[in-house]
């Protein structure tokens, strides 16, 4: 495991909204997390800081769900990557865990 520093950058690309609620929706759970300390864009990627330290383990799913609603990256989010998450983060029958730690069956088994 990898020591963790305190602020890491997330990365949206290419985000599609369907709508202008949709739009909405997205920044609106975003601005919601207490843990996004900035959310700035450049051309078609939005780069949100994210205090680390300050993620439990809803903002953690939370994230998850946010980033496949939206098709985000997910691999990023090995960035938390976490003993204390790790019962559930790890699991390899979850959702996102080929693409957070790929689908290599001796990576990060409990």
């Amino acid at each position: 495991m990898i020591d963790q520093p305190t602020t890491v950058e997330l990365q949206a690309t290419g985000v599609r909204f369907f709508s202008r609620g949709d739009e909405t929706a997205f920044f609106g759970w975003i601005k919601s997390f207490p843990f996004v300390e900035q959310i700035e864009g450049h051309g078609r990627t939005l780069f949100m800081k994210v205090n680390s330290s300050a993620i439990d383990e809803d903002g953690l799913r939370e994230l998850l769900a946010l980033f496949r609603r939206y098709g985000v990256d997910m691999a990023q989010l090995v960035a938390f990557d976490r003993e204390e998450f790790a019962e559930w983060f790890r699991r390899a029958d979850a959702y996102w865990h080929n693409d957070i730690f790929g689908s290599s069956s001796t990576s990060h088994n409990t």
